[in-house]
C-alpha cells in the first residue's frame, strides 16, 4: 500500500474518532502496532475536541510519557490550552515548554475547554468536583483495569489508544483470587472493555494502519503477534545498515532481523548472568563501530550515515544480564542504552541488539514465555535487529510441552505464548536469519 493511502486511512480513522466522540458515543478503542504514531493521532483527535468545546483529561503512564505529551501539544498545536498537573512540589522539567501551564492542585484545574495532562496514579488520587468532557488514556495496553475504575469518576466519555502488543500491566500482589472473574482488575483495560459484550453498541473499536518504525522487511516478523492487519509505512529496501562484502553482519543491509548463535555447553545453558552471550554483545557492538558500518534511517534513495554508539539500544529480559552486558560495553561508550523489555517500551533505536528470552533458559516458564517481552524486543529499532542466543532455543521450543494451569474460562498465556514463540523463531528459520556467530 502506498503511503499516501496509509496517510489518508489515518485521516478517515480521525475523523470516525471525533465524529463518535462529539456525537452519542462514550467509548473508544484503538489498537496501534509498534511505532504507529499513536500519540501523534491522539493529540490530533483531542485538538479538535478542544477546537469543539471539550474539556479533556489525558492519564499517561508514566511521568515522562505526560511530559511529552504536553511537549507535543506545545509544538504541534500551540493554540489548544495546555496544562501538566503533577504532584504537589513538583518542578517542570528543564525543557519543559512555558506554553503549558504547570498545575499542582486541584483547585488550579481549568474549567474552559483546553486539555489537562497527568500520571494515571495522580488522576486516581483526585476528586476533581466537575467531571471532564472525555478521559482519554495513553498506552492503554499498560493501565489495568483496576487504575482505569479508580479514574472513572473523571469523565462519562472515555478513549484508549495503545499497543496490545506490549507487556501486561505489572501488578505485585497475588492475583489468583480474581483469576475467574470476568472483569479481573489486573488485566489491561482495554482488553476487559473489549470483552464485555454490553458495551459493543456504543463503542468505536479501530486501528492504527500502518508501523512507521519499523523496516518494511521487518513488519512480517511482528505481525503474528497482533490480532489485527497493518502495513509497513517504510518502502521496501529504505533501511538497514551497509557493512563491506563478506562481513557477518552484511546482512542487516535488507532490513531483516538476523539471529547469532552461541553454542550450548554438554553441561546446559549458565543461569542467570551469561558471560558469552554478554561478550558476544560487544563484539557485535564493536564490529558496528569499527567495520565502516552506515546506517539507513531514511527513505529509498537516502544516504547512511555512519553508526555511533547512540545509535545502538540493548535489551535483555534480566537486570543482572543486562548489568553484565553494560560492563563489557562500558568501554565502547556510555550512549548505548541497556535495559530490560518493559523499560524499552515506547523507545527506539536505529539498531537493537538484543538476548532471546528463552536464551539459556531450558524449561521456560510463564515469564519467559510472555508473548509481549518478545514482541518488545522485536520491534524497537528503526534499521536493524540482532538477536543473540544460545542454539538450543529452537530444540527447546520443539521439546516444551505447555501445561493448562490457568483458571477455568481464562486464556491459555503460556501455551498462546509457546505458539507465538515457536512461529517466531520459524519464520527466521524459513528466511535463514538463524546463524553462528563466528
Amino acid at each position: 500500500m502506498v503511503s499516501e493511502e496509509i496517510d489518508q486511512q489515518y485521516v478517515d480513522l480521525r475523523a470516525g474518532l471525533v465524529a463518535h466522540l462529539t456525537g452519542a458515543g462514550r467509548l473508544a478503542v484503538v489498537k496501534a502496532p509498534p511505532g504507529s504514531g499513536k500519540t501523534h493521532t491522539l493529540i490530533e483527535v483531542l485538538s479538535t475536541l478542544v477546537g469543539a468545546g471539550q474539556r479533556v483529561a489525558v492519564a499517561a503512564q508514566t511521568n515522562s510519557q505526560a511530559d511529552d505529551i504536553c511537549l507535543r501539544f506545545a509544538a504541534d498545536h500551540p493554540e489548544v490550552p495546555a496544562s501538566r498537573f503533577a504532584s504537589k512540589g513538583s518542578l517542570p522539567p528543564a525543557n519543559f515548554p512555558v506554553s503549558v501551564q504547570w498545575l499542582t492542585a486541584t483547585a488550579e484545574l481549568p474549567t474552559s475547554p483546553g486539555v489537562t495532562v497527568a500520571t494515571t496514579a495522580k488522576w486516581s488520587l483526585t476528586d476533581v468536583g466537575s467531571p471532564f468532557d472525555l478521559l482519554a488514556v495513553d498506552e492503554a495496553w499498560q493501565m489495568s483495569w483496576a487504575d482505569l475504575m479508580q479514574c472513572a469518576l473523571l469523565s462519562e466519555r472515555f478513549l484508549m489508544i495503545g499497543d496490545p502488543g506490549q507487556i501486561p500491566p505489572i501488578v505485585t500482589i497475588d492475583v489468583r483470587r480474581w483469576e475467574t472473574s470476568p472483569r479481573a482488575p489486573h488485566e489491561a483495560a482495554p482488553e476487559v472493555v473489549l470483552a464485555e459484550p454490553s458495551l459493543a453498541g456504543e463503542m468505536f473499536v479501530g486501528s492504527l494502519p500502518a508501523c512507521r518504525r519499523l523496516p518494511h522487511e521487518s513488519v512480517e516478523f511482528v505481525l503474528p503477534f497482533y490480532d489485527f492487519d497493518f502495513d509497513a509505512f517504510v518502502e521496501p529496501g529504505a533501511r538497514g545498515i551497509d557493512l563491506p562484502d563478506g562481513h557477518q553482519l552484511a546482512d542487516l543491509s535488507d532490513g531483516r532481523p538476523l539471529v547469532l548463535t552461541v553454542p550450548t555447553p554438554d553441561h546446559g545453558p549458565p543461569l542467570e548472568v551469561d558471560p558469552a552471550i554478554a561478550g558476544t554483545a560487544a563484539a557485535v557492538v564493536e564490529q558496528l563501530l569499527t567495520a565502516g558500518a552506515t546506517v539507513r534511517v531514511g527513505a529509498v534513495g537516502e544516504a547512511g550515515r555512519p553508526i555511533s554508539a547512540a545509535d545502538i539500544g540493548v535489551a535483555s529480559s534480566h537486570r543482572v544480564m543486562n548489568a553484565a552486558i553494560a560492563k563489557v560495553l562500558a568501554p565502547l561508550g556510555g550512549a548505548i542504552r541497556v535495559d530490560t523489555p518493559e523499560r524499552w517500551q515506547g523507545l527506539e533505536r536505529p539498531v537493537m541488539i538484543v538476548v532471546h528470552p528463552l536464551s539459556g533458559v531450558t524449561d521456560p516458564s510463564a515469564f519467559d514465555l510472555e508473548t509481549g517481552r518478545l514482541c518488545v524486543m522485536a520491534s524497537r529499532h528503526q534499521s536493524a535487529l540482532v538477536i543473540l542466543a544460545r542454539d538450543h532455543i529452537g530444540s527447546t521450543l520443539a521439546d516444551f510441552v505447555p501445561s493448562a494451569g490457568q483458571a477455568p474460562g481464562r486464556p491459555d498465556t503460556v501455551g498462546r505464548g509457546h505458539d507465538a514463540h515457536i512461529r517466531f523463531w520459524s519464520a527466521l528459520g524459513s528466511q535463514e536469519r538463524i546463524r553462528p556467530f563466528i
